[in-house]
């Protein structure tokens, strides 16, 4: 039988559950000629589809398979074949070839498919291992680590790299917050957007990619088309802890890591060139994905303090790092918070308008202050200012100076200075001078206008007129104490906003709207595998069409095949008067529901009907 025919019948046997995974494991390059078993079977052993299955195997699985022969062989008796592993072992891994369609299962063992067997009979010329090499190349060796790298060492320096990058992610959400980043054509945040976030994050410009691919990837910011913005779940992560920052961000990095890559690491204390070593020693036929996985990985284990060391090329795994792999993040996230700096929950007040926190204020503390004072500096001691640009933007929001005041009052250590407290009052006296609010729809001369601007102040509405910084919002007047725009109404508020106006947005009765600018997204659900309903509803029914005429179809589709591959074929044929008779036959060809084919023991033509045919093998 060939192979086409074998894997046709074992296809046709499995279940839909059986069959999604096998598609989703090996997806289909050629989806629009699959009409049935015999069609998803040509596919499946086309070259081009097993080597791309066979850079995602393991080299023990692999050797599996590069011992398997043609004749059906038990889980034994290829563990005396491979010699390093263990029954068991070879018994899982041939599961798993025949799941994904590189082995059929027969009641005397596992066969080998001539499509794979010709494509790994290949390899040695291509500069990958054959049979030998897969099955007894002992792995790279691992060097010790220096004396001086213990955990005494390692563990301090990756619960630096752990809370500079923590902190720095948060301050990424938090701008995302303010601010949303777009995106070039081209990829990659603009070079205004990767300056401002690079600033507010305190760290290199080129590496903000890094924190950007950190934060989706954990689902605490959406990647959108035309930009970066955080999600609900980035909010409230701000809320958190640092440790429980990092906890979060680590069992993100782990649950994303691919399951072939995550054997990699379980098996490796040391990394760096050593994982790489390791990488390309276990996937042999990886190549550059496996290159891009562990590299991605390696990165941000460093990011993170799961790992760290003298060089990229010198990892080792952290005490937390450790723990995450074989234990969980909360006992990781234990170990690493022994080392995080203590959240504080007072500060000092300055006459200077600056606040000074002597170390990270805990995070409820922390956003309550941003509301309406900007952080200046992070390092041993931490520094906010108070502007009334930052004041008049918590007035916008919703907030009072009764409120800023008595929450700076249970805060500082050193009371409310006198600047502070003539700052915030006045600031919140001069809230509201300015007005915006929406034009409602149908509303008679105004144009185009879509939202307005007021004051009772006729000054300040000369000096709106004119103001260049404000110009492409196109305010134009519409009476002595009120201007127009085309822009909705937020685009305006913001605009003054930004340039410093004490803005207040309303309701058409008058009222103060509250507004913020942040805007969070869900976290978009992005299914990775594509949809085979339709395909399997389309195998199914050729099956059922098959069946419905005897299975007369069934039998062309196999000797279809065997005239392909010019094989000779087994067939049974019920002979009236006679019973079942059994002959040896190489097809020729099949039409008008009758099968024309050399009979290799006679040396005679016979043409046998479809309909008498029992069994074919």
């Amino acid at each position: 039988m060939t192979d086409i025919m074998t894997l046709a019948s074992s296809l046709r046997a499995r279940d839909d559950a059986a069959l999604e995974l096998l598609l989703t494991r090996r997806p289909l390059t050629t989806r629009g000629r699959v009409k049935d078993f015999f069609d998803l079977a040509e596919a499946l052993l086309d070259p081009v589809s097993i080597r791309a299955i066979l850079t995602h195997l393991d080299r023990h699985t692999l050797a599996v398979l590069a011992a398997s022969t043609h004749e059906p062989l038990s889980a034994e008796q290829l563990a005396d074949r491979l010699e390093t592993l263990g029954a068991d072992h070879v018994a899982e891994r041939a599961d798993y070839a025949v799941d994904v369609a590189l082995l059929t299962r027969t009641a005397n063992g596992y066969a080998a498919l001539s499509a794979v067997t010709g494509v790994l009979d290949g390899w040695p010329k291509a500069g990958l291992p054959g049979l030998v090499e897969l099955s007894t190349e002992r792995p790279p060796a691992v060097a010790h680590p220096h004396p001086v790298a213990s955990a005494s060492s390692i563990d301090p320096s990756a619960a630096e790299h752990a809370f500079a990058t923590t902190t720095a992610t948060a301050e990424l959400i938090v701008e995302l917050l303010a601010h949303p980043a777009r995106e070039l054509g081209k990829g990659g945040p603009a070079l205004p957007e990767r300056r401002r976030l690079a600033h507010a994050m305190q760290v290199n410009e080129p590496t903000v990619d890094r924190y950007l691919d950190l934060a989706v990837r954990s689902g605490l910011a959406s990647h959108e088309p035309g930009g970066w913005h955080p999600t609900a779940t980035g909010e409230a992560w701000l809320r958190e802890t640092t440790a429980d920052r990092w906890a979060a961000l680590a069992t993100a990095w782990l649950e994303a890591i691919p399951v072939e890559v995550r054997s990699v690491l379980s098996e490796r204390t040391s990394w760096g060139d050593a994982l790489h070593a390791y990488a390309h020693w276990l996937y042999p036929a990886g190549g550059e994905w496996i290159r891009e996985a562990v590299d991605r990985v390696a990165t941000h284990a460093s990011l993170l303090g799961i790992t760290s060391g003298p060089s990229p090329a010198e990892q080792l795994l952290s005490t937390p790092g450790s723990l995450l792999l074989t234990s969980d993040a909360t006992a990781a996230a234990s170990a690493m918070a022994h080392f995080f700096p203590s959240h504080v929950r007072q500060v000092y007040l300055q006459h200077d308008l600056s606040i000074i926190a002597p170390g990270p204020l805990h995070p409820e503390l922390d956003l309550k202050l941003r509301a309406f004072a900007e952080l200046e500096t992070r390092a041993q001691a931490y520094s906010y200012r108070l502007s009334p640009e930052s004041v008049n933007r918590a007035l916008s929001a919703g907030g009072s100076a009764e409120e800023m005041l008595a929450f700076l009052e249970k805060l500082s250590l050193t009371g409310i200075p006198q600047p502070v407290h003539y700052l915030i009052s006045q600031a919140a006296a001069r809230f509201g001078t300015v007005r915006v609010g929406l034009i409602p729809a149908g509303t008679a001369d105004v144009g185009d206008a879509q939202s307005y601007v007021r004051s009772t102040d006729s000054s300040m509405i000369g000096l709106l007129e004119v103001d260049q910084a404000i110009g492409p919002i196109g305010l134009r007047p519409h009476s002595s104490l009120r201007l127009v725009s085309r822009f909705e109404f937020e685009v305006v508020f913001w605009a003054l906003s930004d340039a410093r106006y004490p803005v207040a947005a309303e309701n058409p009765d008058g009222s103060l709207l509250s507004v913020r600018r942040q805007r969070v997204t869900s976290v978009p659900v992005h299914s990775t595998a594509p949809d085979h309903s339709e395909l399997l509803k389309e195998l199914r029914a050729a099956e059922a069409e098959s069946a419905g005429d005897s299975g007369q179809a069934w039998v062309a589709r196999q000797l279809d095949a065997a005239i392909r591959a010019k094989q000779t074929v087994t067939v049974t044929v019920q002979v009236p008067g006679s019973g079942p008779l059994e002959f040896v036959l190489e097809p020729t060809g099949v039409s008008g529901g009758r099968l024309r084919a050399r009979d290799k023991r006679a040396d005679i033509e016979r043409t046998l009907p479809l309909s008498s045919i029992l069994e074919l093998k």
